[in-house]
């Protein structure tokens, strides 16, 4: 897979992020549900992301207050967080 989160303390997980106006969405492949739970519970992990696609880069800063989290269809862990 050509995707891929890293964040605030160095923990790098397959994955992508959408970032919307409010929200940050995150979709993680690979980890478990409490895997991805104690990560992004962790303001000081949330609070810079940098994401590789398919060779674009980015970062995302300021998402401190996980929303939701939960486990979707083929074991995909979706999230959501807020500033």
């Amino acid at each position: 897979m050509n995707e891929k989160l890293t964040f605030n303390d160095g923990t790098e997980v397959q994955g992508h992020q959408l970032e919307t106006e409010t929200r940050l969405f995150i979709y993680l492949f690979g980890v478990s549900l409490e895997e991805a739970f104690d990560l992004m519970k962790v303001p000081e992990n949330t609070k810079v992301i940098k994401w590789e696609r398919y060779g674009q880069t980015g970062t995302v800063r300021g998402y401190k207050n996980l929303m939701s989290v939960s486990v979707e269809q083929g074991g995909m862990i979706a999230a959501s967080l807020k500033k």
